[in-house]
């Protein structure tokens, strides 16, 4: 005999389907809060309806008895009346990057009950040091000493911008830790100076550089030069600059070489690039390399030697590593030799950066964004600082440009990750003044609050800018050779940090990552790319 009243149960099981929905979509209800660039995007979620019709036949009638249960849940929070309500949808594979909205794209709220975020003790720094003992509170300044001062790490960048040095560059790059380094980098920094920097001069054979690139900035002239250094030592020539149409000599004042009697030359702020430069005659210089010079008559990317003394380092592991990964290493060690500042252009950076005028740091407030609270910009930048430098102006007309709000997605994704050894602190470099206006205004792109801090702190320096391209930005300042230091001071600040976000597809966060491997021992210090990924492969 069957059941009397069938209808009663599935009436029952509906109600408890529902009770289950309304509690699932209770849970992930969206965050009250939510990212300041974010909050314009999403449209609100005012009412949701769900409706269930449920029909039960007995065995007793053939009537059919329908019964409809509404459940209606409104969000707390209201927003203005739109004359249309439209569905934001993020999908992941048309983002440039791996957003931080792919994986929250309404925030974020843990729906566990027991889930609770602790508080951060700098709003209750006071009761917990009524719990403390004496002796406990004389050891909290000692702290901070401990944070501020590491000795070791200092001394490594007084040396990097010439501060308590007395020797060389090559000195400087001895002294540094060969774990922190690009492979080989010492032995390729001396193989490539002493080519340059033979013993005796005499009998060489030179190439002699004009400046093809007039146009072109710093970055994209050094790429240049060391393009044609490689040629030059496949071909054992020694690369120098043209006396009377020197590489550079846009990016500098016509006067900056009439101290030592020559003209405007990149080597007004850069290392001399060979010590044999007098030597160099119209019988044994020219001035376009010759393939045929080379025993196959082929210019390789990299120098054999060079290549196969990168392999042989990798060859008891059992790795050979080739093609755009050595390609990749030998223009970096050509980066480092290359772009050395000589004695007095590190003076003039180490005046700058020590001016604690020409540099500004914030602390972003989320509860008033137009009103960032001030902060000093120590030296060397603090532990844990990220660099991130946003390259737009005219890259627009080389390649794809990278959104201010990417480039900080990028680093609050790895900094989410790695919440024991990095906090949202960054030095910004950019040509861009939008850029820096952005990020003041952005104390935080991702709601989560599991960082070391809640808000963003930047650091950044007050220099004209002007969203254009280097020759635009070098034009804003009445001394171009001193304007041009400027820019080569932000780098080494850029360098001074423990964490890199940049493209690699600019040239100046090319110089970024290669300095911070063969004039720093920070090439095991993470790099995100803010663009694809893979954009070093095929850097030209």
């Amino acid at each position: 005999m069957g059941l009397k009243f069938p209808h009663i149960k599935i009436v029952f099981g509906a109600v408890v389907f529902l009770s289950l929905l309304f509690f699932t979509l209770s849970s992930y209800r969206v965050s009250g809060v939510l990212p300041i660039h974010l909050s314009n995007e999403i449209p609100s979620i005012r009412t949701v309806t769900a409706t269930v019709t449920v029909t039960a036949t007995t065995t007793f009638t053939t009537a059919i008895t329908t019964t409809s249960i509404t459940k209606t849940k409104v969000q707390t929070k209201t927003s203005p009346p739109e004359s249309t309500t439209t569905t934001t949808t993020i999908d992941p594979s048309q983002l440039d990057i791996e957003q931080i909205e792919a994986d929250f794209p309404l925030g974020y709220k843990n729906p566990n009950p027991w889930f609770r975020t602790p508080a951060s003790p700098r709003t209750y720094a006071k009761d917990l040091m009524s719990l403390l003992t004496d002796d406990q509170l004389a050891l909290l300044p000692g702290f901070r000493a401990a944070a501020l001062n590491w000795p070791e790490k200092v001394r490594k960048i007084e040396s990097f911008y010439g501060i308590n040095r007395t020797g060389s560059w090559q000195d400087h790059i001895n002294s540094l830790d060969d774990d922190g380094l690009s492979p080989l980098t010492k032995w390729a920094q001396q193989y490539i100076y002493d080519h340059q920097h033979p013993e005796d001069c005499t009998g060489k054979k030179f190439y002699v550089l004009k400046n093809k690139w007039p146009r072109h900035g710093l970055g994209a002239i050094i790429r240049r030069v060391f393009i044609e250094m490689s040629a030059a030592i496949q071909t054992d020539r020694i690369l120098i600059f043209d006396p009377e149409d020197s590489p550079g000599n846009t990016l500098v004042e016509e006067t900056c070489g009439k101290h030592v009697g020559a003209k405007a030359s990149l080597e007004c702020v850069i290392e001399r690039l060979s010590s044999c430069a007098s030597y160099a005659t119209k019988e044994n210089s020219v001035h376009q390399i010759d393939p045929s010079e080379v025993k196959d008559g082929k210019i390789r990317d990299t120098v054999p030697f060079a290549e196969l003394a990168y392999s042989s380092y990798f060859g008891g592991s059992g790795v050979s590593p080739g093609g755009s990964v050595l390609r990749y290493w030998w223009r970096a060690q050509l980066y480092g030799y290359i772009l050395r500042p000589n004695r007095a252009a590190l003076e003039r950076m180490t005046e700058l950066r020590l001016n604690k005028t020409l540099h500004q740091g914030v602390e972003t407030n989320r509860g008033n964004v137009e009103e960032p609270e001030a902060r000093e910009v120590p030296f060397p930048l603090p532990p844990s600082t990220v660099s991130i430098h946003i390259r737009h102006g005219d890259k627009a007309g080389e390649g794809r440009l990278i959104s201010t709000r990417d480039y900080i997605v990028a680093a609050e994704r790895f900094i989410l990750r790695n919440p024991l050894s990095y906090i949202k602190r960054a030095f910004m470099s950019t040509e861009d003044p939008g850029a820096i206006a952005e990020a003041k205004r952005t104390p935080f792109v991702n709601p989560v609050r599991s960082f070391g801090n809640v808000d963003w702190t930047w650091y950044y320096s007050n220099i004209p800018r002007v969203d254009g391209g280097p020759q635009a930005n070098l034009a804003l300042a009445h001394n171009k050779t001193d304007s041009l230091l400027t820019h080569m001071m932000q780098l080494w600040m850029a360098v001074e940090c423990d964490t890199f976000v940049g493209n690699r597809n600019s040239n100046w966060n090319k110089m970024i990552d290669a300095i911070r491997c063969t004039l720093m021992d920070k090439c095991r210090a993470p790099y995100i790319d803010a663009g694809f990924v893979a954009d070093w492969i095929n850097f030209p």
